[in-house]
This record gives C-alpha cells, sequence and structure tokens, in this order.
C-alpha cells in the first residue's frame, strides 16, 4: 500500500517542486533529483498524505450532502419503509442495517430504549442485505412485511434482531412466532417488488458515501456511522428539539 502511494505521490510532488527542472533533465536525472528531494525534505510526504486525506473526507462529504439533497424523498418519505416509533413523529431518522451485522443488534438496543422516551421519534429503516445471502433473505422479509403488514413490520424487526444470526432456513418459524402468515410473507418476499425495493435500498446506502452498518442519517445532515450507546443518541436528539 506505501509502495504504491509512493509511486502516485513522487510525480505529482515532483511536478510542484521542480517544474522547470523537469524539462532540461532526462527521466533518470529527474527521478534521482525527486528522490534526493524527498530523502532530505521526507515531511513533504507526510504533508501530502494528510492533505490527500483532507481532500478525500471534503470530497465524500460534498458528495453526501449533495445525495441527501436529491434522494430526500426517497429517504425521509418512502411510505413502503418499515418503521419504529410513531409514524408520525416529528422527529425523523432514517437506519441502515442488516440482520446480520452485530453492531446493528447494539444499536438496535439503544434505538429501543430511546424509543420508550422520544414519543416524537419516528425510525425509518432501510433494511440492506450485505453480509451475505441470509441476510439478503432476512432483508426481503422485512421489506415484504413493510409492505403486506406495517402495523406489525415492527415486531418481526425485533424478532429478526433478537437472533444471535439469522438463517434463511429459521425464517417461516420467526415470522410465525411474529404473528405473521410466513407462507404469504414469503410469497411476497420472493417477488419482483421487493427486489427492486431491496436494489433501491443499497442504491441509496451507496449513493451517501455509506460502506458499513449500522449508519443513521438525519434530514439535516448529521450522519452517526456505526453503533452508538442510548445515552449518546439522546444527546444527539436534544439538539433535533431545540
Amino acid at each position: 500500500m506505501k509502495q504504491t502511494l509512493l509511486k502516485t505521490l513522487v510525480p505529482v510532488l515532483a511536478l510542484g517542486l521542480l517544474p522547470a527542472a523537469q524539462a532540461e533533465m532526462s527521466r533518470e536525472e529527474f527521478k534521482e533529483l525527486v528522490r534526493e528531494t524527498l530523502l532530505e525534505r521526507p515531511e513533504i510526504l507526510r504533508e501530502a498524505i494528510i492533505k490527500l486525506e483532507e481532500n478525500d473526507k471534503l470530497a465524500q462529504q460534498q458528495q453526501f450532502e449533495q445525495q441527501l439533497k436529491e434522494q430526500s424523498e426517497l429517504l425521509f418519505a418512502n411510505k413502503t419503509d418499515g418503521i419504529m416509533g410513531n409514524p408520525r413523529g416529528k422527529i425523523e431518522m432514517v437506519y441502515f442495517t442488516d440482520y446480520n451485522c452485530p453492531y446493528c443488534r447494539r444499536l438496535n438496543q439503544s434505538l429501543l430504549e430511546v424509543l420508550k422516551t422520544e414519543p416524537e421519534l419516528k425510525v425509518i429503516v432501510k433494511d440492506i442485505g450485505i453480509l451475505g445471502p441470509d441476510s439478503v433473505q432476512a432483508a426481503r422479509l422485512a421489506l415484504a412485511a413493510a409492505r403486506e403488514a406495517p402495523r406489525q413490520y415492527e415486531e418481526l424487526h425485533q424478532a429478526l434482531m433478537s437472533q444471535q444470526r439469522v438463517q434463511a432456513a429459521a425464517l417461516a418459524t420467526i415470522a410465525d412466532k411474529a404473528g405473521l402468515d410466513a407462507k404469504a410473507l414469503q410469497a411476497k418476499a420472493d417477488s419482483k417488488e421487493i427486489a427492486d425495493k431491496l436494489t433501491e435500498n443499497l442504491s441509496l446506502f451507496r449513493s451517501l458515501g455509506l460502506n458499513g452498518t449500522p449508519a443513521l442519517v438525519f434530514p439535516d445532515g448529521t450522519l452517526i456511522p456505526g453503533a452508538i450507546d442510548a445515552a449518546g443518541l439522546k444527546e444527539i436528539l436534544k439538539d433535533k428539539q431545540s
């Protein structure tokens, strides 16, 4: 990785440091001069790496903000998403999750605790399956429940989250225990409509520059990547209420 970075940075640094010299030297002479310059001033590389990282972060933030604006309706006003908490709540957040993600299970516990004391909180769940075939099947089942039995969605969501690991073979049993018609729900989960919805969720996830679950996104652009405890989440929600 370092060798690749050096190969990328050296010509760039050289162009900035020695533009005139390059025109008067052979390729080998120029490369040697670059090498000597970096040996004499190695801090140049560190400064360049820091600047590169800053530029990357800025580009990612700009991409996130632009996509948040462009995809706002799909993120916050899509009636086919599963909901936790108050469906008409004034405080909204989008929650990208995978049922086989241990950090999602941890965040789910925080959300359950917060929802007990935040009656205006609406959690818009974006089910995605990025941790293998079992995750995909679990996400499709949850998406089907959001369409067919939205009032029972949260119960199924919690039943799936309570598993140490969700396996496709156990989905029918889990759905039955959540009070749903497992056979009818599975038929819906296997439909093109649900496949398209899952693709849409994944596309939103990637367009925001996200690369892991869980992730919470607020309409004002606040992003919480990874798990957060209930206390930390409550502090963030205080700002949203002020």
